[in-house]
């Protein structure tokens, strides 16, 4: 075999190929995931309950609640910018302009909103991996304004 692997995965590959692994209990059963091995024990009973009731914490659905509505805003100052590059050299360019300058004014607005948000979300996260970085707004307009050079108009 011409690929790189470590020892472990070729020592398990060799015990797969002459059958080690087919006399194991459980197989082809599916595996149960009912409880969490890393969850701490004294957890589990209120755990369970609290799934069982279908309650769920706020904070993932307020996370995609964030990032569906930025994204939303994000995709709208890119279409301000793309109608500028196209009204350049027109009779139209004034008028993109000032669209563009009022889609600047309102996206900082929004993105400083979404900041204070993703703050009070961090706030609320059980660990600090499931914090959510603060927007950059400059480096997003400096997007915005790079997606339209990449932009084809359609056939």
């Amino acid at each position: 075999m011409k690929r790189w692997e470590s020892l472990i995965d070729q020592k398990i590959r060799e015990a797969m190929e002459q059958g080690e692994f087919d006399d194991l209990p459980g197989k082809g059963k599916p595996v149960d995931t009912s409880q969490n091995p890393f969850e701490d024990p004294e957890l589990r009973l209120p755990h369970r309950m609290l799934r069982n009731a279908r309650f769920a914490p706020s904070w993932p659905e307020e996370r995609k609640d964030i990032d569906s509505e930025f994204d939303r805003a994000r995709r709208q100052l890119s279409r301000v910018w793309i109608v500028l590059q196209h009204a350049l050299g027109t009779d139209n360019e004034h008028g993109a302009r000032a669209r563009w300058e009022k889609a600047l004014v309102s996206f900082r607005k929004q993105a400083g909103e979404f900041n204070r948000r993703i703050t009070a979300w961090n706030l609320k996260v059980p660990a600090a991996g499931f914090q959510k970085r603060l927007i950059d707004i400059e480096r997003e307009v400096r997007q915005a304004e790079r997606s339209g050079e990449t932009y084809d108009e359609p056939n």
